[in-house]
């Protein structure tokens, strides 16, 4: 390469990083202001670690407690106590190393440590020697002779012996002890020895002696249903010590764990999935604290006399309902939005406390940012689930098409971002691929609200006209957010309905999967409109001209 061509090389890289890093939107389609930035955490959302905890089941306290059960004669001379876990604090350096670890379906990790006293609740916790750009230490209990991964670095803190695990389909430790009742009395023994026993199994003694086994229900406030409904898909955990026994909830928010404890136990919630993650802001894994409890936990999130999302937990889950509707759900045959995967990792979602554009910008993992960046705190229930399925849509939109998407967003944002005209003046092209950015994305999000609430809720009459009307607006309200893709299914002319100012709409009968379908090979709002003509029959074809010159650059 000579040096002219080195020159405009390192010139063109020069701008793109620019933009990458400056630029009012980002380089990419949605609706975002905000330049990328690494937020500072909240430390008053922070949770506040208390005292370290004397380990029950390490495997010295456990010898000590073994040796004091003979010496009393309490139990016969036979037995032997071995490690059977360990306990491991990982240190992964990226968000890559933490997604292997993630990958590792055996693995229950936390993110606070499982020995030590949780002083204040919070919604995160991200270790204050660790750097805000590294995600937090990864706590877990492992079975002995766990293959620990060569290329992530961990911490071995204790060896431990823990004979009392009933989970479901492991039926229990495998030990050389007699009967469970030795086991029993070893394990009360050991508490005992390392002050861990409650007070009211000191006074009562008979108190701990029954298994239960945890559930409940998780439910979350609904403005439109007006009332606390299930929130499907959480994955809801219950910890004594380094025993961890989960459950998942369905539709109707109930779960059922799969293990019993004889004991109280630590309930929380991770909200994240396989694919997903949902930060505390932009910046630690957003969790739920439950209670120490024997017994059921119940969970009603969000405030009836609100009439807005003004609750943390509460947007956390209208969030992950969004998410998990998208990726596990009835998505009516569309493609996924990116997967987790060896090569890629999970995706991040970033719960902001504003009411502003939100976004979807995958340049941010290259500084280990989030995906998306939600700000719809103090919108109602609807908008807040509208707006992530709306930027899972874009998410989705690469995965269809990845050089057409890639071309529509240099066209929209990259190239009138590194020009003297600046991200707000894109001209007729811009405009253009904004258009058709920003018209599919609006197609998805009123596609699954309306089934979320007409067909799942019952409630036929329910229309989303929540701020901006996608689904019913006048041409000049949005020249980007348009009904055309919506029009297209729908069976209503609103310029018949409503006036001259809607949009006229002669178009019906296409399937939101076709015009997915469309969008492969579509670089412009106007090859979007010609792929859907050429690929797909439909009587109303020869209106598609009339809609999209509904709105011109």
């Amino acid at each position: 390469m000579d040096q002219r061509k080195m020159y405009w090389a390192i010139v063109k890289m020069a701008i793109l990083l620019l933009v990458l890093t400056s630029c009012e939107k980002e380089v990419v389609q949605t609706n975002d202001s905000q330049p990328i930035a690494k937020e500072q955490p909240d430390t008053l959302r922070m949770i506040k670690l208390g005292k370290k905890l004397e380990n029950p089941y390490s495997v010295k306290n456990m010898r000590k407690a073994w040796q004091i059960l003979k010496e009393k004669s309490k139990v016969s001379k036979e037995g032997e106590i071995e490690t059977t876990h360990w306990y491991v604090k990982f240190k992964p350096k990226t968000e890559e190393e933490l997604s292997i670890l993630k990958a590792d379906s055996t693995l229950t990790l936390y993110d606070t440590p499982l020995d030590f006293e949780i002083d204040e609740s919070g919604d995160f916790y991200h270790d204050p020697e660790v750097s805000i750009d590294q995600p937090t230490y990864q706590y877990a209990s492992v079975r002995f002779g766990y293959s620990l991964p060569k290329d992530i670095e961990y911490e071995l803190l204790e060896e431990l012996f823990i004979p009392d695990e009933e989970a479901d389909l492991e039926g229990g430790m495998k030990t050389n002890f007699a009967s469970k009742q030795v086991i029993y009395q070893l394990v009360d023994e050991s508490l005992r020895l390392t002050g861990n026993l409650d007070d009211e199994e000191i006074e009562n003694p008979l108190a701990s002696k029954s298994r239960w086994r945890p559930s409940g229900t998780i439910k979350v406030y609904d403005h439109v249903v007006n009332d606390h409904v299930g929130v499907s898909g959480v994955k809801v955990w219950a910890r004594r010590w380094f025993t961890t026994y989960r459950g998942f909830t369905n539709r109707k928010g109930k779960y059922t764990c799969n293990g019993r404890f004889r004991r109280k136990a630590n309930y929380s919630i991770k909200w994240d999935r396989y694919e997903f993650s949902i930060r505390s802001g932009t910046y630690g894994q957003a969790m739920l604290i439950g209670p120490k409890k024997r017994g059921d936990w119940n969970v009603n999130l969000g405030r009836s006399s609100s009439k807005v999302v003004n609750d943390r937990q509460q947007y956390y889950a209208l969030i992950h309902q969004g998410a998990m509707d998208y990726y596990y759900g009835n998505r009516f045959g569309l493609t996924s939005p990116p997967r987790n995967s060896f090569f890629k990792r999970q995706l991040k979602i970033a719960t902001q406390l504003k009411n502003d554009r939100s976004s979807y910008v995958k340049a941010r993992r290259i500084w280990f940012g989030n995906d998306i960046s939600l700000m719809e705190w103090g919108s109602k229930s609807d908008k807040v689930y509208g707006t992530i399925v709306h930027e899972l849509a874009h998410a989705a939109h690469r995965e269809v098409d990845k050089n057409a998407y890639n071309a529509v967003v240099w066209d929209a944002w990259s190239g009138p971002c590194t020009s003297f005209n600046g991200c707000s003046n894109p001209g007729p092209t811009g405009k253009n691929r904004r258009r058709l950015l920003e018209t599919w994305a609006s197609t998805v999000e009123v596609t699954f609200v309306l089934h979320r609430y007409r067909s799942y809720f019952k409630k036929p009459n329910y229309n989303y006209d929540s701020e901006i009307n996608l689904q019913f607006q006048k041409t000049l309200d949005k020249p980007y957010y348009t009904s055309a893709g919506y029009d297209m299914i729908d069976d209503v002319n609103q310029r018949n309905i409503y006036g001259s100012h809607y949009p006229i709409d002669r178009v019906q009968g296409y399937t939101i999967k076709q015009l997915e379908g469309a969008l492969v090979g579509a670089k412009s709002w106007n090859q979007w409109r010609d792929n859907i003509k050429n690929r797909y029959n439909n009587t109303t074809e020869k209106y598609l001209d009339e809609l999209f010159n509904n709105w011109k650059d």
